[in-house]
């Protein structure tokens, strides 16, 4: 009777997975948006630095709500920038970014 049953059960069970979908979570935050696409400055005032690094030189300043396009993210967590309407580039901490409303 075992033997009978275990292709009924898994028949089931893959039914119900198909139906059901099915997802896993292991604690990975989500990749960075692409490169390219214009974000804004999430913090009232962040440095853009001339390399993805605190010891690196500052160029200039980028305020709260200041566009900037996004060209790349580092393993890091930092991210090329070009602020929209200076023109000045240089490398921000990506988590002060936000989408523009």
């Amino acid at each position: 009777m075992n033997k009978r049953l275990l292709p009924a059960l898994t028949l089931l069970l893959l039914l119900a997975a198909a139906i059901g979908g099915c997802s896993v979570s292991i604690g990975v935050p989500p990749p960075p948006p692409p490169a390219g696409y214009v974000r804004v400055t999430a913090v009232e005032s962040v440095y853009i630095r001339a390399c993805p690094s605190t010891s690196c030189d500052v160029r200039t300043v980028a305020y709260r709500g200041q566009a900037v396009r996004v060209w790349e993210y580092d393993a890091n967590g930092w991210a090329r920038v070009t602020l929209v309407d200076s023109g000045a580039t240089g490398w921000m901490y990506a988590r002060y970014l936000a989408l523009p409303r």
